[in-house]
């Protein structure tokens, strides 16, 4: 099989989230009773060391296919892609505060240190993770694929970000909630296409790495300042059936996520086809 096919480039995305989705599977196996308690950190640190090693091998997976650009990796263009990243950041403080400020005051506790520093590795190394597979294996392959395509950067930008999304329906296998997953995916394709045109636009990974790690550090955080038994509580609840207010959530989501795609179309408009 080509390795430039879209076949190719499809299967290597799935084998290595379907990779994660296993070792997921088998922490949640081991840390179950812990998990059930509301006790998150062990999980979430070794759920984090899994992503860091499978980044290492799309790293590899990316040398092999010759589309692993070393300088996209240093600080070059680092402060002009963590500069394009400004909605990301509104985005997660209005998160983290309606997160914060929705809970009952009794259910938070004083995290620890130690805490703090588990969240913060598992969002970067989440963050890491899916900006080395999706936007430097899955997209640079694709731009490469297409040359002497006109446009082929813009494309590829739009095809990786419609292959990220697609790849969250794996998340049915743990989650059989289907309304959420299918929120998932609409969602993942629009904040795809945002991180591609930050990646682009700077000509640097670790800058979409970071604010993607920022995004969903807005989220794991709660992990660290709920109490366990408030954690357990929410795990242990059964799904709710889909209802009217359920859709409302559903429509609130696409909205607060639609400035994402917005600002990365407008981003894309600047964007000149990628050369190695």
């Amino acid at each position: 099989m080509n390795k430039r096919s879209y076949p190719y480039i499809i299967l290597v995305t799935i084998a290595i989230f379907l990779a994660l989705g296993a070792a997921t599977m088998a922490l949640n196996k081991v840390f179950e009773d812990r998990l059930s308690q509301g006790y998150m950190m062990e999980y979430m640190f070794f759920t984090g060391l899994v992503q860091v090693a499978l980044s290492a091998i799309v790293i590899q997976i990316m040398k092999k296919n010759q589309v692993f650009y070393a300088d996209e990796f240093t600080s070059r263009g680092l402060l002009e892609g963590i500069k394009l990243g400004w909605l990301a950041y509104i985005f997660s403080a209005a998160l983290f505060t309606l997160n914060y400020f929705g809970q009952d005051r009794s259910l938070f506790t004083r995290p620890s240190f130690l805490s703090i520093l588990i969240v913060l590795f598992s969002a970067l190394a989440t963050g890491f993770f899916e900006e080395v597979l999706v936007r430097g294996f899955v997209l640079n392959s694709i731009n490469e694929k297409l040359q002497g395509v006109p446009g082929r950067t813009k494309k590829a930008m739009l095809i990786s970000s419609a292959i990220f999304a697609l790849a969250h329906l794996l998340n049915l296998f743990m989650n059989p909630d289907f309304f959420f997953v299918i929120a998932n995916v609409i969602q993942a394709f629009m904040m795809g296409l945002y991180l591609s045109a930050i990646y682009v636009r700077s000509r640097n990974l670790i800058a979409p790495s970071i604010i993607h790690g920022i995004v969903d550090f807005a989220t794991f955080i709660l992990y660290a300042i709920l109490s366990p038994e408030a954690l357990s509580s929410m795990m242990n609840a059964p799904q709710p059936e889909p209802t009217g207010s359920l859709w409302v959530t559903f429509f609130v989501q696409m909205a607060i996520t639609v400035p994402f795609l917005i600002s990365g179309l407008l981003m894309m408009k600047k964007v000149e086809d990628k050369t190695a």
